[in-house]
């Protein structure tokens, strides 16, 4: 009797793309039309005056619209102008650096979010099922956020066949978001944290009973005393953001408190299915995540708090004392950051455990936070938008000179099985990613940062820092609703 094993089917994954528009000649549609009215203007002078005039207006014209193709790590020449002009009026403002507290000029002498996070307000409801949950609210975009505690059940102990339909329950997640008329984006925050033991400690407290006899008492002083405090552990939550669907709930929080609060048992269903067990986390137990962020010196006293249930700090106090931004260093009280964002996703076709270096603890790296935001396309937007996408890569390769890029041959590749997949019903979201490494010392940041090129490398990402907006990238990188693109102040007519 003879046997034949079947060889199993590697899935991989890819088919993201970059999705700036190209009209003609690697042009945008932007520049390509201000190149078309400075051509037209020129004709037009020439006929009606003469050539000299024409050549003058054109030269300029020239010149004006120049920088418009030029790319600067994905930034036109009049955006990187235009954010180094902002940068610099800030440092002369000294408004790079942020001082709070009793002895600071801030009302009530609190220690409330900087930048951003200064036009955000934290609110608490009910669920449909009595579960409390805190609202994170964004005046400046009306919109409200909730953020969930998760449990991720993760790949150990199951075969191939199961992590498969995990990752396609995940796919059938993001696609289920962007038919929900009101989210607006979704964030996955995993931070890695050193153990403190308190959790531990926590949990024996919790369970021991002082008048249990000695011997059972010793028994649990041992296994505490064995605790490993010198390890790491994982901490997981996923946020939604929510718009604002009616003029009530932009005035009224509670009146959006009542739509989520139906709302979030479908997400626990869901997210049930992805092997992830999620909760929503109270409005203190936001405040102490973030505090915890700001604060690592309290890491130890937060976290204790925490397994004990214990209140930790108000919304108004889980800002910094003190905070100090640099061109690629973010200074928060007693911890020093850098943060770096995703400026192209993995690459060639990996597997679903790409990931699996970055997310992991790593004791070269302690402390370290990696946000995947999601922003999901309705399905009317997201058949427009894979559509262009296909005509600009075409257009890329028809206006090519020579021999046609294989990256252009790729793209064409991408974008029409993300046509065909939208056809057949598949969700298209926008992805980007936050990194961030936090440490005691701003010494520590320069050493670590080959160990965060090699949690990169593996991958397969190309990250850069945050440059001249690492408190905003800081900010956006807790999971706590800052979309940085609703929060641009380049026009969108001169981005690359």
């Amino acid at each position: 009797m003879s046997s034949q094993s079947e060889e199993r089917t590697i899935r991989t994954y890819a088919g993201w793309f970059n999705e700036r528009r190209v009209y003609a000649f690697g042009l945008t549609p932007v520049a390509f039309g201000v190149l078309g009215v400075v051509v037209i203007v020129t004709l037009a002078i020439m006929f009606l005056v003469s050539v000299l005039p024409a050549l003058v207006v054109g030269g300029i014209g020239l010149l004006l619209w120049m920088p418009l193709t030029v790319n600067v790590a994905g930034k036109s020449a009049y955006e990187a102008l235009l954010l180094g002009r902002q940068w610099g009026r800030q440092r002369r403002k000294a408004q790079h650096i942020y001082r709070a507290g009793p002895l600071s000029n801030q009302s009530g002498g609190r220690a409330r979010l900087p930048g951003i996070g200064t036009a955000m307000e934290l609110w608490w409801a009910l669920d449909k099922f009595g579960n409390r949950f805190g609202m994170v609210r964004m005046l400046d975009t009306h919109q409200y956020t909730v953020v969930l505690r998760c449990r991720v059940g993760g790949a150990a102990g199951n075969d191939q066949e199961l992590i498969d339909s995990f990752v396609g329950s995940w796919a059938n997640f993001l696609a289920a978001l962007g038919q929900i008329g009101n989210v607006a984006a979704m964030t996955v925050t995993v931070e890695t944290l050193p153990e403190t033991g308190e959790r531990v400690r926590a949990n024996i407290s919790a369970i021991c009973d002082p008048d249990a006899p000695a011997e059972a008492l010793a028994i649990m002083a041992e296994r505490l005393a064995a605790a490993d405090n010198d390890g790491q552990r994982v901490h997981s939550r996923i946020s939604i953001t929510f718009d604002s669907t009616s003029p009530a709930q932009r005035k009224d929080p509670m009146m959006a408190a009542a739509v989520i609060g139906n709302q979030l048992p479908v997400f626990y269903q869901q997210l049930a299915h992805c092997n992830v067990t999620a909760l929503p986390m109270t409005d203190h137990e936001i405040s102490a995540v973030v505090r915890r962020a700001y604060a690592p010196e309290q890491e130890a006293d937060i976290e204790s708090a925490l397994a004990r249930g214990d209140y930790v700090c108000d919304w108004a106090d889980a800002g910094p004392i003190t905070a100090e931004e640099t061109k690629d260093t973010y200074l928060h009280d007693a911890g020093a950051s850098r943060v770096w964002v995703m400026r192209t996703p993995p690459s060639g076709f990996p597997t679903e455990r790409v990931l699996v270096g970055l997310l992991s603890p790593n004791a070269s790296v302690p402390r370290k936070r990696i946000t995947l935001i999601y922003r999901p396309y309705s399905p009317g937007d997201a058949t427009k938008t894979v559509e262009g996408d296909f005509k600009s890569a075409v257009a890329k390769v028809n206006t090519a000179r020579g021999i046609v890029a294989a990256e252009a041959e790729i793209e064409i590749e991408a974008t029409q099985a993300a046509r065909r997949a939208e056809a057949r019903g598949h969700g298209l979201v926008r992805l980007s990613m936050v990194v961030t490494a936090t440490c005691l010392d701003e010494d520590d940041l320069d050493a670590l940062e080959p160990d965060m090129k090699a949690l990169a490398a593996g991958a397969r990402l190309n990250l850069r820092p945050a440059y001249r907006h690492q408190a905003a990238a800081f900010l956006a990188g807790l999971g706590i609703g800052v979309l940085l693109p609703d929060h641009a102040t380049i026009p969108k007519t001169l981005r690359a």
